[in-house]
């Protein structure tokens, strides 16, 4: 039996509703198809938190732009409209002060918290798992992990218009692509311990997203798959141990001195979802406090699941 939809899971429903629908009677002929991923997808959305990840592929070349400029227009307006509160989350949005403006502006450049995506009909490889465009191909290659992002729009993605194109999406499940998963869900948590200190809200916010990045790839990192449930968070907090008594035996002496033991991960994740449900109450050495810990947590689990896969290099 699926549970029922939050108030805020139905405003995003409502925003997305009249999002594709105006898109829709705009360049209906011209769009292949919308595709929704990520937290709204998966009926999480949390109004002031969440924000939204959407494909617009288009059939030719000649609109994206077109496209990418009407649907910019268009998502503010519904955004005052709806009342999402999406200047607070996403990248192309305003911050606060210059240093908050900065931020986003970096997000922007790294595609971070940016709400929707315009692609031309050969600017992603789908049946190979491979972004295409020149501009983004740097980063999708030696930064981004192209397997997490396509294997989240095949499972966890929602056709809001156009054609089904999740049959046709085959994540690559290289070491590469792995390793990438992991390596982004670290430096995302490294950037939350430099930022607590004068960003502590948004520095919580990073860490929050850096851990929830981290369970999900790890799993596919060791089973080329992400469980539902509680499974993926207990697979996550297992992910350390080893099958060699000797190395096991360390780890679980170090883990026990540094509080990084299974059950502390697994509750640790748990404060990690109320903060990103009822947001951060602390200050900034509380700030501090919660960033490192996420960070330790995701070196930690790194270095073992690194290790563990040596073989394999």
């Amino acid at each position: 039996m699926n549970n029922p939809k939050t108030v805020d899971q139905q405003k995003a429903d409502a925003f997305l509703e009249e999002f594709v629908g105006e898109i829709g009677k705009a360049y209906g002929s011209e769009i292949d198809f919308i595709l929704l991923f990520g937290s709204a997808a998966r009926g999480e959305f949390v109004l002031g938190k969440s924000d939204v990840d959407l494909i617009i592929q288009v059939k030719s070349d000649a609109v994206v732009r077109s496209v990418e400029q009407f649907a910019e227009q268009l998502f503010w307006q519904l955004d005052e409209k709806h009342g999402m509160q999406f200047k607070r989350v996403v990248s192309t949005g305003k911050g606060g002060s210059l240093l908050e403006d900065a931020l986003k502006l970096l997000e922007k450049q790294a595609r971070l918290y940016k709400p929707f995506e315009v692609f031309g009909p050969d600017d992603i490889d789908w049946r190979s798992g491979k972004i295409q465009r020149l501009d983004l191909l740097p980063g999708a290659t030696l930064v981004a992990s192209q397997l997490t992002l396509f294997y989240k729009m095949k499972h966890e993605g929602r056709i809001l218009f156009g054609r089904d194109i999740r049959p046709e999406i085959k994540p690559r499940f290289t070491w590469w692509e792995k390793l990438k998963a992991i390596w982004a869900a670290q430096s995302i948590a490294f950037a939350s311990v430099i930022l607590a200190l004068l960003l502590p809200q948004k520095a919580v916010g990073y860490a929050v997203k850096a851990l929830f990045y981290e369970v999900d790839s790890v799993n596919i990192f060791q089973k080329n798959m992400i469980p539902s449930g509680q499974e993926k968070v207990a697979s996550f907090a297992e992910a350390s141990q080893f099958d060699e008594r000797i190395l096991d035996d360390m780890r679980f002496f170090l883990e026990r001195k540094l509080g990084l033991l299974s059950e502390q991960k697994m509750q640790f994740v748990r404060e990690a979802a109320m903060i990103k449900k009822q947001g951060f109450k602390g200050g900034r050495r509380d700030a501090l406090q919660f960033c490192r810990r996420a960070f330790w947590i995701i070196w930690s689990t790194n270095a073992a699941v690194t290790i563990k896969s040596g073989g394999n290099l």
